[in-house]
């Protein structure tokens, strides 16, 4: 089975998830990288973010042609996904039929509600919702997230 780990990561906690998870199922884990450094805009995106809105991204795989299963690894801003996951999810191509997991990381809340849209998207362009996992800030600093992807793995292997 052919997995597509695509993350996007502010602080570097969606990051280290995301990598940790392609390692142990085996997939191959691209970054949704902002086309411009969103540092210095940051109170701007978090509000594109709330409002749903998108942000540029530079070229990552998109196209799922190739893929069987595709995981999208995202933080909550705003209580929604960031601009930038929002771009890569609209930027998707031959989807149709393909299964898909969510990984959220957050600081404090939200995940219910980025799992949630993640999955209307991709569920809108006929894709299969498989599962979904949430990591939090201080256990992915602290390195106490391995129960939570070896859960999501388990899921994801069985399909």
């Amino acid at each position: 089975m052919k997995i597509l780990v695509a993350f996007f990561s502010w602080k570097g906690h969606t990051e280290t998830v995301a990598k940790a998870l392609g390692q142990k199922i085996g997939g191959t884990v691209v970054r949704i990288e902002p086309e411009v450094d969103p540092g210095k805009k940051i109170g701007r995106l978090a509000m594109k973010a709330f409002f749903g809105m998108r942000e540029a991204i530079k070229p990552v795989q998109a196209d799922l042609a190739d893929i069987d299963h595709l995981v999208v690894a995202t933080p909550v801003w705003s209580h929604s996904m960031p601009p930038f996951t929002r771009q890569y999810l609209a930027d998707i191509t031959n989807c149709r039929g393909r299964k898909f997991s969510v990984l959220v990381e957050m600081g404090g809340s939200g995940a219910e509600t980025v799992a949630k849209k993640v999955r209307g998207v991709l569920e809108g362009k006929g894709m299969q919702f498989v599962a979904s996992a949430t990591t939090l800030e201080k256990d992915v600093e602290a390195g106490k997230f391995e129960e939570i992807l070896e859960g999501l793995a388990k899921k994801i292997q069985a399909g």
